[in-house]
């Protein structure tokens, strides 16, 4: 073999060589590009490591305190329970001592005007009775008139207003009691005198009845 023919050869085995060389060192080189990728990739936000504002523990578990009353509306309130406690047991003294004047000042006027020989034995009895039943009347109402009313109150209809409403014709009907009384004992030995204590007698009646509703409708 020639000079010339071996170096023929040797460049064929060499440009061969070259060319199955290339592929591979193009694949090692896209692996290497393709490891490398994500190493250059750009980050994504980068999270806050700074330490944030603790949270506020600045709060009552009671809730917030309820607004102060008024002093003076709690005294009046104080005042207004006190006087409405005794109100309803003065009155009902009042109504049973009523009841007791009612039946005894029957029993003067059958005494003195339907046969009972006028012997006038009743007659102290129901003055007195009158007298003290017209002080415990007075006591309760001026209890329940006088008491203070710091707060509003709506007009409606239940058991308050009824007894008001029953409690102003009795009133009505005492005062009528006190005047016809006078005025019959004034007129004692006239013809009108029996008139005057039949009237002052139906009248003591319609106040016992005005009164028991009103007693009735506040405490039963």
């Amino acid at each position: 073999m020639t000079a010339n023919a071996l170096r023929g050869a040797a460049g064929v085995a060499l440009a061969l060589a070259l060319a199955a060389a290339g592929p591979a060192r193009a694949g090692e080189t896209a692996k290497e590009t393709g490891d490398e990728a994500p190493r250059h990739a750009p980050a994504g936000p980068r999270p806050n490591l700074e330490p944030t504002q603790p949270p506020d523990l600045d709060f009552d578990l009671l809730g917030r305190p309820a607004k102060q009353a008024d002093p003076r509306i709690q005294r009046q309130l104080e005042r207004r329970r006190r006087m409405l406690t005794l109100h309803p047991a003065i009155g009902l003294a009042t109504w049973a001592a009523l009841a007791a004047t009612t039946v005894v000042g029957q029993l003067d006027f059958d005494d003195r005007f339907r046969g009972g020989g006028d012997t006038g034995r009743y007659h102290a009895w129901h003055r007195g009775l009158a007298y003290g039943t017209s002080a415990l009347f007075l006591s309760t109402a001026l209890l329940g008139v006088l008491a203070p009313k710091p707060l509003a109150e709506p007009v409606r209809l239940d058991t308050a207003l009824l007894h008001k409403i029953a409690m102003g014709a009795a009133t009505a009907g005492m005062v009528t009691q006190i005047v016809l009384g006078i005025v019959a004992r004034r007129r004692a030995g006239s013809l009108s005198e029996r008139d005057l204590a039949a009237v002052h007698q139906g009248v003591g009646y319609a106040t016992l009845g005005a009164m028991t509703i009103g007693v009735t409708v506040l405490l039963f």
